[in-house]
């Protein structure tokens, strides 16, 4: 990577990292809450439905947070969620039926019974793996595969968890909260969204498919990308999701 380029990259990462970023973004829901177990709970609500239109994922979320009360957690081990989700045949949203949400409610529900947060339920599981792998897959194990949710396959990007992961793992942001001080922020991986594979192709951050079009987002791409972006940020290498995601809806509204 060029000098120019690292410059460019890290001018965009403080031009968009701003409290100005969670208007509009899913991040947002975490920060209406108070406590660790209350914002992670909306983080993980929030982020693995952040697919699709943002208008849609926002509108869906907020369906279920409106039902939550002030208590995420509560209206969860509470068991609010099976009355709420109704025929399991039923789509909620797009792919996602009430079946699956209830699978993924209830993969929660045992979360939160058996931890104050996710964070620390999820620090142990990653202990005793003995710190192998990738978190996201460590976190995708404890879902049903039948919970469409959350991603099973190996060469899944997992992007809807890696971008979970900033937010809780990122400490110092006006965005991400950092609740999750256990895992370091240098082995985070890139969130792999339609504007983050189009600029960093532009840019020439990954090689394009044979094609010369945009390549598939799997797990070796995050890997490939995550990679490139240590060059300019070091320590930080997801900061680049700033850079390259605020950098392609600038570019969209352009068209």
């Amino acid at each position: 990577m060029t000098e120019e380029m690292i410059e460019k990259l890290r001018a965009l990462a403080d031009k968009y990292e701003t409290k100005e970023f969670i208007v509009g973004d899913p991040s947002s829901f975490m920060h209406r809450y108070g406590d660790a177990r209350e914002k992670e709970t909306a983080a993980f609500i929030a982020a693995n439905l952040a697919f699709g239109r943002r208008e849609q994922i926002l509108s869906h979320v907020e369906k279920i947070l409106a039902e939550t009360g002030s208590s995420p957690s509560g209206w969860i081990t509470g068991g609010g969620y099976k009355e709420f989700f109704g025929e399991s045949g039923k789509s909620f949203y797009r792919t996602y039926t009430n079946g699956a949400m209830v699978l993924f409610f209830g993969t929660l529900e045992k979360i939160l019974s058996e931890e104050e947060t996710p964070g620390e339920f999820f620090r142990k599981k990653w202990e005793s793996s003995g710190k192998n792998g990738h978190l996201h897959e460590i976190i995708a194990r404890e879902f049903p595969e039948e919970c469409t949710l959350v991603p099973h396959t190996k060469e899944s990007a997992a992007k809807k968890l890696n971008m979970m992961l900033r937010w809780f793992v990122r400490t110092d942001s006006p965005v991400d909260i950092g609740t999750w001080k256990w895992f370091d922020r240098k082995n985070l991986l890139m969130p792999l969204d339609t504007h983050v594979m189009q600029e960093s192709t532009r840019l020439s951050l990954i090689k394009p498919a044979r094609s010369g079009k945009v390549r598939a987002a799997t797990l070796a791409t995050a890997e490939e990308l995550t990679e490139t972006l240590r060059e300019a940020f070091p320590d930080d290498p997801v900061r680049g999701d700033f850079a390259l995601f605020g950098l392609g809806v600038d570019e969209e509204k352009k068209r």
